[in-house]
């Protein structure tokens, strides 16, 4: 017997001892029992990383082609996968972006409307809005949402129909209005703020009831996002005193709305761009798969990863953290995380989350759609293109032995 099957072997110190004595290989010193110890334990994390490889995701990637950006916002994808658009020219500043007071029109910058055409055809330019708009990361089946800052200082919100590329105004006064996300029902929620005031106040369109808003008090209100679960709504809420806190409240009508909420301290000492950092890569898309569970995903500016926030669960003063240095999560076909690391995309199981497995080398941002040909697009941003890589699933089947 060579030594490599007595090291291998479950009675390891008596093979050691017994077995090995008559191996025709050169003589060994026998393992104490710290060394002995470690072997044991260098098997049990291999049989651990075997474990995570069966049944985790495999993905199966192709090129589909490479779009124009101004390294702002992230292209934005229609949740069928079908149409995509991206800004280009020159890029609008952060405060612009934000709607901030001061903030100038993005003048020289432009959207573009993109096909996905059918298969591994490629992609087929289809419009271009030449006005001063900023892409936001708000879109459905229908269209996604723009905003246009105006000379005088008011903003204005607006909804681009992906295949006739036509411009509806949702939103249109005299106020700044910004940070528009599409909820259920057509519902529309926003940040807005009058032309001489420097707070936020939080607004929501219900089709039935005219707007509800909330004021800013002391405050203000920041980058509110729908549920893909019920009717909630979370927003970030930064006070005064620069305490950043999260908060989710029921957003089926103003009463609702008016009613408790659940909050969780992000950070003390914050300000705008804590919330903004936090959201940067974050995409509110309508039309795709309900979530199984209440949850809202973030980038944690302290944690610096991502967490995943229940706040209707029984551990809702607390976020669940998931892989280290994550900047940007989505959930799989199953249920489970891709993440975006600096390493490449990484698959994390959620029911075990030190089940983490590499499924791309390039730290690509996965955007789910409901095309069963591609259900994942990888967009890879570079200094001033993204490459657009089409990618399903493979998983394998859980070994007998």
């Amino acid at each position: 017997m060579s030594t490599q099957a007595c090291i291998a072997s479950v009675g390891l110190s008596i093979c050691l001892l017994a077995a090995c004595s008559e191996s025709t290989w050169p003589k060994r010193q026998p393992l104490n029992a710290s060394q002995v110890n470690a072997l044991n334990e260098i098997a049990a994390q291999q049989q651990l990383m075997n474990d995570a490889s069966r049944g985790s995701f495999k993905g199966e990637a192709w090129s589909i082609g490479s779009l124009p950006w101004n390294a702002t916002i992230l292209p934005l994808v229609s949740p069928d996968g079908q149409w995509i658009a991206t800004s280009s020219g020159k890029s609008p500043s952060n405060a612009a972006r934000m709607g901030l007071p001061g903030a100038t029109p993005p003048i020289g910058s432009r959207i573009e409307i993109w096909e996905l055409l059918t298969g591994y055809s490629g992609l087929r330019e289809h419009a271009v809005l030449e006005l001063p708009l900023v892409l936001t990361d708000a879109a459905d089946n229908e269209g996604f949402l723009v905003e246009a800052p105006q000379a005088n200082g008011t903003r204005w919100i607006g909804k681009v129909d992906w295949r006739t590329s036509e411009l509806t105004w949702l939103v249109k006064n005299d106020a700044v209005n910004t940070m528009p996300v599409i909820g259920p029902r057509g519902r529309l929620a926003w940040c807005t703020r009058e032309r001489n005031e420097k707070r936020f106040a939080l607004a929501v369109q219900f089709s039935e009831s005219g707007i509800f808003e909330i004021p800013a008090n002391k405050g203000e209100w920041l980058l509110p996002m729908w549920s893909l679960h019920s009717t909630r709504l979370s927003a970030w809420r930064l006070g005064d005193g620069g305490v950043l806190t999260l908060v989710s409240m029921d957003g089926d009508s103003p009463e609702t709305m008016a009613g408790p909420a659940s909050q969780i301290l992000i950070m003390s000492g914050a300000n705008r761009w804590d919330a903004f950092k936090a959201t940067a890569n974050r995409t509110t898309v309508r039309g795709l798969p309900s979530q199984l569970v209440e949850q809202i995903i973030f980038y944690h500016p302290i944690e610096q990863r991502m967490v995943v926030w229940m706040p209707t669960g029984i551990n809702s003063d607390r976020v669940v953290p998931l892989a280290p240095n994550s900047i940007d999560a989505v959930h799989d076909d199953q249920g489970d995380f891709l993440l975006t690391m600096p390493g490449g995309l990484h698959w994390q199981g959620k029911n075990d989350l030190r089940n983490v497995v590499r499924v791309d080398h390039v730290p690509v941002f996965a955007r789910g759609t409901t095309d069963p040909m591609r259900p994942f697009l990888l967009l890879d941003p570079g200094s001033n293109v993204v490459r657009i890589r089409g990618m399903r699933p493979r998983r394998e089947a859980p070994s007998d032995q």
